[in-house]
């Protein structure tokens, strides 16, 4: 075959341009190499017959990195990852551009310094007027970002494909704009009995009884949806054998970049056992308060009746509360699931440009961490109510905790238009505590405080040292507490609003666990309010560290583990009476409190706790509650009602395995000064006594 002659005459003299004057072959043939050559977005190049490289333009050098100088005279197969097939590829794409004109396909081709980049490649094959081939035309296009952007969306739908898949306890699909069934999780499978290949293309009243489909009650769903952008209702549903299910329903619309309706996500949950437990309840209720009243004379039917309405209303609160409380974690939960599922469908669709796809993985991840705060609170209240919660005690300057709370705040609050304050106070002090958790308590109480702020109203925060302690006070100009609220502020699962009313989120468990941690720390913690409307201020007390206390010897005292246990000098001659009904309970604290140099007495009841008391006067008692005939309450209510002299204000803890909120009121205002659960680490067990005592800071 003849070589490509740029140089040969041109078979015809003339060719009229746009404009109707006449060119020469030879001056468009230069006018269109000129363009080629100043392509820098593709790489055009001419190849010989044999494939050997013959042009070179702009846009080559830019995309391979070869001069032209460097390249042309030399084989196009330099461009290919070595393999042992390269040269039977190359001659491959050749023929088939000969045979057919053109070869095209997409794959990864290497640059001059080695590195490789997914190319677009076209060859075309070039003939003279006879039709004798001449040589081929070359186009390739770097599209290395856009395979880097499409494997990347494949990964996170993949991701997605298999969270969906891996959830059994919920039915999650999705319907097309017409409420016909486009996707079958195993979840659903598992709820409704239909495989996918059943499903799939069926509408979704198919779940619904017939009076419901009579009544259109599948489509008054999807305009709600629509109309609200969510629908959520709890109902009868039916499943493929034609067993009835109560159902809760979530229904919400799926809408590309554009607002276009796409569909719409369905997720169903199975609460067939809570209602029938709920039925069952009310079934037994009623039966047990008509037995009761027919069993009354007429006199005390009255006042028996009026009984046993006060205690059935206060097992529907108790039910209303938990309910409440449940829906409160639902919601929690849903609202960053459902941006989550919103946004990662949107991503699935492939219709996002990249602007909105990056707004949409910033969402998700977003969302992602709202819920891991979430689960953190949960598991936070789950230790406390365990008896678990550790500290990991260092000697701490609480003008850098402050400092750093108001800063993780603060974004919050511009972003609301708050004003937050700040005074720092070098003088304030140092206090042994543990630094993640004492920022932990800052950051619930400020957010709080930013959370119930108007628009232009102010935070101010402030350190000041009082006597042996830090306080910290964070006052707003918020919306206030109420008085009747004010007692249960720091109450778990507590909240001033309804669960479906309120205005804003949470679970009612931040200010519980701040409180939890203040004691830890040996401190209080205080709401204060003038009511609605007049703001709030917060005051925490913390102990300051003794001078000359050791860090070391804190630190050991603390977070023993699996060491060897130390305990702090102070400890040594202290006298602990120990009263448990249990004996491995007494001997195991006997142990511990005695290696520490402690002089430990023990009794297994009230009785001999008492005269234990009055003969030997021990500087601190630690007491169990639940006790065969006297618990501890009878014990420490009778010590209460002993003089100073005979032992009636010596310091006392209670330690028992009755750890839910109500358990530990109860023990405090019985007369115990703290109250800790079982089991209890023998390093808390020390710092229980030695803070109890003042002699452990």
């Amino acid at each position: 075959m003849a070589e490509i002659d740029p140089d040969a005459e041109p078979e015809h003299r003339t060719a009229t341009n746009g404009t109707g004057s006449d060119r020469t072959p030879r001056e468009n043939e230069d006018r269109f190499r000129r363009l080629v050559e100043s392509v820098v977005d593709y790489a055009i190049f001419i190849l010989d017959v044999s494939g050997n490289i013959a042009s070179w333009n702009a846009g080559a050098e830019r995309t391979k990195g070869y001069t032209a100088a460097e390249i042309i005279g030399k084989h196009f197969s330099i461009f290919y990852p070595v393999s042992d097939t390269t040269g039977a590829r190359c001659e491959r794409e050749l023929a088939i551009a000969e045979r057919e004109g053109r070869f095209e396909e997409e794959g990864w081709r290497v640059r001059k310094d080695g590195a490789q980049f997914w190319a677009y490649v076209v060859i075309t094959a070039i003939r003279g007027a006879d039709g004798r081939l001449l040589g081929f035309g070359k186009v390739t296009r770097d599209l290395t970002e856009r395979r880097s952007a499409e494997t990347r969306l494949k990964e996170s739908e993949e991701r997605l494909r298999l969270l969906i898949a891996s959830v059994k306890d919920y039915a999650i699909f999705i319907l097309d704009p017409t409420g016909h069934v486009a996707t079958w999780n195993p979840g659903a499978e598992r709820l409704k009995g239909f495989a996918a290949e059943e499903i799939l293309g069926q509408h979704f009243s198919r779940f619904y009884p017939e009076s419901d489909t009579r009544a259109d009650t599948c489509e008054r769903e999807l305009e709600v949806a629509l109309g609200e952008g969510r629908f959520e209702d709890e109902g009868w549903r039916i499943k493929k054998d034609g067993s009835r299910f109560w159902a809760n329903v979530v229904i919400t619309p799926i809408r590309d970049s554009e607002g276009h309706l796409r569909g719409f996500a369905k997720v169903t949950r199975d609460l067939s056992e809570r209602r029938r437990h709920e039925q069952e309840r009310i079934t037994l209720a009623r039966a047990e308060e008509g037995r009761r009243i027919a069993e009354l004379n007429e006199e005390s039917t009255r006042a028996h009746a009026e009984d046993l309405r006060r205690a059935r209303d206060k097992a529907e609160e108790a039910t209303r509360l938990k309910d409440e409380f449940l829906a409160t974690i639902s919601h929690e939960l849903r609202t960053p699931l459902n941006s989550m599922l919103g946004w990662a469908r949107m991503l699935h669709s492939g219709v996002l440009s990249k602007e909105k796809q990056a707004h949409a993985i910033e969402t998700i991840v977003r969302n992602a961490t709202a819920q891991s705060q979430i689960i953190d609170d949960l598991l936070d209240v789950s230790r406390i109510i365990a008896g678990k919660l550790r500290l990991e005690i260092d000697r701490v300057d609480m003008n850098q905790i402050v400092t750093s709370a108001v800063e993780v705040v603060r974004p919050a609050a511009d972003a609301k238009g708050v004003a937050l304050e700040w005074d720092f106070n070098p003088d304030a002090g140092v206090i042994q505590g543990d630094a993640g958790r004492l920022q932990q308590i800052l950051w619930n109480v400020l957010t709080n405080a930013v959370k119930f702020t108007p628009r232009g109203g102010r935070v101010a925060v402030s350190l000041r040292r009082d006597d042996s302690n830090v306080e910290i006070h964070i006052a707003d100009t918020g919306r206030g507490i109420s008085p009747e609220f004010l007692p249960h502020m720091f109450e778990r699962f507590t909240q001033e609003e309804a669960s479906h009313s309120r205005k804003t989120g949470g679970m009612g468990l931040g200010l519980a666990i701040v409180k939890h941690l203040v004691e830890l720390h040996g401190g209080t913690v205080q709401a204060r309010s003038d009511g609605e409307g007049a703001g709030s201020t917060f005051v925490l007390r913390l102990p300051i560290s003794p001078v000359g206390a050791t860090r070391p010897e804190v630190r050991a005292s603390i977070s023993a583990g699996n060491e060897d246990l130390k305990f702090p000098a102070e400890l040594r001659g202290l006298t602990v009476l120990i009263l448990d009904d249990e004996r491995d309970a007494r001997e195991l604290m006997q142990a511990v409190l005695e290696r520490g140099g402690a002089r430990v007495t023990l009794v297994s009841s009230t009785q001999e706790a008492l005269e234990s008391v009055r003969n030997r006067r021990p500087d601190v008692i630690v007491s169990d509650i639940g006790m065969p005939e006297e618990d501890g309450y009878v014990f420490i209510r009778t010590l209460r009602g002993m003089s100073r002299e005979d032992g009636g204000q010596i310091p006392a803890v209670a330690l028992t395995a009755y750890a839910r909120a109500e358990d530990r009121r109860r023990a405090l205002l019985a007369g115990f000064q703290n109250h800790a659960a079982k089991p209890i680490e023998p390093q808390e067990l020390v710092m229980v006594i030695a803070n109890l005592t003042r002699r452990y800071a």
